[in-house]
């Protein structure tokens, strides 16, 4: 498969990086680590007419630990940010999430920035156009119809939405870290913690502004303890079917202070269970408090329903991550 015409451009700041995103045509494009951006112009699932070369730009790529935490330029590798030592010691979690993203030439290629801002995944989406032509235009490719839930005259509904997939394993990560990021557009930088970074729209996954780019990820100080678990078919080159990543830290006497759940690959952005997070806090971390809320887990979670397995199967696989999550916090 070929990649469509386009105009390729290559700034040499994020001034003019947004300018170039903000000013050309409709639909312009970041190339940071081409991942999943040159898969999908090659299955022409995109097409932008022009693309913005970022790694043009210097300075972009670089961990840094300092007081106020941990500050991650957008396009560090994902390689880089799983071998880190920094990371490794102070954010073992965030380590080990990165290390879980593909194989090592996915890894290597791949960027902390593109993968946080990675569009939302369907089956019936992610395909060639060719596989794609044999059926109407769904909605996140601006026709009036999800394949995965149609909209039936029976039901009485007259719209529906998409029902594609956040299938990120980092977001879950940074977010229950309580992670901030930094991004710059033409009217200016603007912070934004990460989980506002999610729209909880298919259609429209990030709430990124017209020509905004991430120019900065800060992960606060660590504290408690952080665990990333991932279910996938296979153990490599796959999204995960469901991922979970939680954040506990603990007080006098081993009562629960803060806590955090969050889930990938349940909706359309990443989810946290709050009610769970309320049983989980002042209790203590033994067999009946796990046991009592991997058992809510999946009755609090309402999976969407994707083109891969049903939300059955992922409030079930909810329930076991969680425990697995907490037995080894124990």
């Amino acid at each position: 498969m070929r990649l469509p015409e386009f105009e390729y451009v290559e700034p040499k700041t994020l001034r003019e990086a947004t300018k170039l995103l903000s000013s050309g045509p409709k639909g312009s494009a970041l190339l940071a680590g081409g991942t999943d951006l040159l898969v999908s112009m090659k299955h022409q699932v995109l097409r932008p007419r022009r693309v913005v070369n970022l790694k043009t730009v210097p300075g972009l790529a670089y961990i840094a630990n300092q007081k106020d935490g941990l500050k991650i330029g957008p396009l560090t590798s994902l390689h880089d940010l799983a071998s880190s030592r920094i990371v490794r010691r102070r954010y073992p979690a965030l380590s080990y999430a990165a290390a879980q993203v593909g194989a090592y030439a996915l890894q290597a290629m791949g960027t902390l920035g593109g993968n946080l801002c990675q569009g939302n995944r369907c089956r019936f989406y992610n395909q060639s156009s060719v596989w794609r032509g044999v059926r109407p235009p769904c909605y996140k490719t601006g026709g009036n119809i999800c394949h995965v839930v149609p909209v039936r005259k029976t039901s009485g509904r007259t719209s529906g939405s998409c029902h594609s997939t956040y299938c990120g394993d980092l977001a879950p990560v940074l977010i229950a870290l309580g992670s901030q990021m930094r991004l710059i557009g033409p009217n200016g930088g603007r912070p934004l913690p990460l989980k506002e970074l999610f729209t909880q729209s298919g259609k429209k996954s990030l709430s990124l502004k017209p020509g905004e780019i991430l120019e900065e990820v800060l992960v606060p100080p660590p504290s408690g303890k952080t665990v990333y678990l991932k279910w996938r078919l296979r153990d490599a080159l796959e999204f995960p079917l469901i991922g979970l990543a939680l954040h506990l830290e603990t007080g006098t006497g081993g009562k629960i202070q803060q806590a955090k759940v969050i889930f990938t690959g349940v909706g359309p952005g990443p989810v946290e269970t709050l009610e769970t997070e309320k049983m989980l806090m002042g209790g203590l971390l033994d067999a009946g408090l796990i046991e009592k809320v991997s058992s809510h887990v999946g009755n609090e979670l309402s999976p969407m329903r994707t083109s891969m397995v049903s939300p059955a199967y992922k409030r079930q696989m909810a329930g076991i991550l969680l425990k697995q999550a907490l037995d080894q916090m124990c």
